[in-house]
């Protein structure tokens, strides 16, 4: 992830884009990267049981619910607690509004604050920015994603932007998006429109472009009841 370049993860709805842009996040504060997730789909609360549960190998449903949780499961929260969100180098931003204003003078901050090398927003498509009424939408998603190209250079951190996918495959208002990245891996997970796949439970994360190195398809297990991806060989 390299500094002042943007990494486009792409996924049609319900596949887990969220929870996989979220691992990477953790993985990253715990290299100490600064790492600042800017989401607009979820709240702070679901954010920070969506890490407990990875991080904790505590079913979502048992935090989710009230009463859910054995004495081991909150043993296992009571221990996580310090070690997870006092001490990772890891902010939470749900912005009040949706603009991309609000996200980068918020990455501003954290970068003036503590340093910033990693911005996570979730995702692009949600992000408005100023536009007049003969702007198209593919005209404000461009605007949105050259944005967090700047801020990427700006800043000199690396950018996560989740987008999603059209039901033919295609990223939404794609080709600005696409030009901006320098790495685009699509999230296709064979059972979310087949539950009788015989891939079930297997995700292919698809780098159709890569400035750095090579295009390939990696398949690695989604664990989605402990939101969390993992190799194949640790399953």
């Amino acid at each position: 992830m390299q500094p002042g370049n943007v990494t486009v993860l792409a996924a049609q709805s319900g596949v887990g884009k969220s929870t996989l842009a979220l691992n990477a996040a953790v993985a990253a504060a715990k290299t100490g990267a600064k790492v600042m997730f800017s989401s607009l789909e979820m709240s702070g609360t679901e954010i920070m049981q969506k890490i407990t549960a990875a991080e904790g190998k505590i079913p979502l449903h048992h935090l989710t619910h009230q009463g859910g949780l054995t004495a081991d499961g909150w043993e296992t929260v009571r221990r996580l607690g310090p070690e997870l969100f006092q001490s990772l180098p890891l902010r939470i931003y749900r912005p009040d509004g949706a603009s991309l204003t609000d996200i980068a003078s918020a990455a501003r901050a954290c970068a003036r604050a503590d340093g910033l090398d990693l911005l996570v927003v979730d995702y692009l498509q949600l992000v408005e920015t100023a536009q007049s009424r003969t702007t198209t939408r593919e005209q404000a998603v461009a605007a949105v994603s050259r944005g967090l190209k700047n801020l990427s250079v700006q800043l000199d951190c690396h950018v996560i932007a989740l987008s999603q996918l059209n039901d033919d495959g295609l990223v939404r208002e794609s080709r600005a998006i696409k030009n901006d990245a320098s790495v685009v891996i699509k999230v296709e997970r064979p059972d979310a429109d087949d539950k009788e796949s015989a891939r079930a439970g297997e995700v292919g994360l698809v780098i159709e472009k890569n400035r750095f190195g090579p295009t390939s398809c990696v398949t690695v297990a989604a664990q989605l009841h402990y939101s969390q991806y993992v190799d194949m060989t640790h399953t």
